[in-house]
């Protein structure tokens, strides 16, 4: 198969990270500080203060409400310069270009405005790894970013190992797709990050359900599906060399998340969309449990952006 030049040139100029001064999302800074330190990328801290948080008062306590949410943005400034200082010093990033955003709001509105104002390219946020009501702080803010999100999120789970700037590596990259438009969409910027790190690549397709007469022909159906990825990976741009094709049978997560340990992977990258219904919400249900069982970080790509993309 002849390749061609590829389609996709990295260009990420600016990573936010959100930030709620917890253990899950100092880790997430941690990756954020890897990127930016590898991409040459001005690094943007954000933190929101909710006002929601402190409303549930009577009337004649609106005023203090009010100075709460003032002292909560206050508070906020300070562990945000020590949490920079600490960390950029920690990785020896002192040198890194950086900005820290402390505003009051609803945490998708903030994000969305800084994003926009800044031109981010890549954005970084941690996750507890809980399911359920637990979920609802982190998780949502997770959500959040994800809905909001124009440029790829990389999504950092209580399992993902630690990452250190001076010595970021990524080996091997996996790619589960579901042959989707939004799949499709996402590949080239998954090819253009194992060329940038020259890693090596595997896409993965999970069946999900082989019922009747095709569980006793899983060999003619592991060839098509291998043919179709190859296909998919020939359309995206020049075919990478070595590019591992595997297809897998079972839970979609669980067969992601056994596949990523077995080869061990530095990262997993979907091509998602935004769950606008309960349709859409089934694929990032699944890069969210993984996200938060994998011991590597998962990347959430939502097609091309001009901000990231080149012909």
């Amino acid at each position: 198969m002849t390749a061609t030049t590829p389609q996709v040139a990295l260009a990420i100029r600016n990573v936010l990270v959100a930030t709620d001064f917890s253990p899950c999302s100092e880790r997430a800074l941690l990756h954020a500080v890897a990127a930016a330190h590898h991409f040459g990328s001005a690094l943007h801290l954000v933190h929101v203060v909710q006002p929601g948080l402190f409303s549930f008062v009577p009337p004649e306590a609106y005023l203090g409400s009010a100075e709460a949410v003032a002292r909560a943005m206050d508070l906020a400034r300070t562990e945000t310069r020590a949490l920079l200082d600490r960390v950029l010093l920690r990785t020896h990033c002192q040198d890194l270009t950086h900005h820290s955003w402390i505003q009051a709001g609803a945490v998708g509105d903030v994000l969305r405005a800084i994003m926009e104002r800044e031109h981010i390219d890549l954005a970084v946020v941690g996750t507890h790894g809980r399911t359920g009501l637990r979920k609802l702080v982190l998780g949502s803010v997770a959500e959040d970013l994800f809905r909001c999100a124009s440029c790829p999120v990389l999504t950092v789970g209580p399992q993902s190992r630690p990452s250190d700037p001076q010595t970021v590596r990524l080996k091997h990259v996996l790619f589960p797709t579901d042959f989707s438009p939004d799949s499709a969409r996402a590949l080239p910027f998954a090819m253009a990050i194992t060329a940038d790190f020259a890693a090596q690549l595997t896409l993965l397709h999970v069946v999900e359900r082989l019922d009747g007469e095709a569980a006793h022909d899983r060999p003619r159906i592991v060839h098509a599906l291998e043919q179709r990825m190859r296909e998919m990976v020939a359309a995206a741009g020049a075919m990478p060399p070595g590019v591992d094709l595997q297809v897998a049978f079972g839970n979609v997560a669980d067969m992601i998340v056994e596949t990523a340990a077995r080869l061990e992977v530095d990262l997993v990258a979907f091509g998602l969309k935004a769950p606008d219904t309960p349709v859409d919400r089934l694929p990032w249900m699944h890069a969210y449990k993984v996200a938060c069982q994998v011991e590597c970080p998962v990347l959430s790509l939502r097609g091309p952006s001009a901000r990231w993309q080149t012909d």
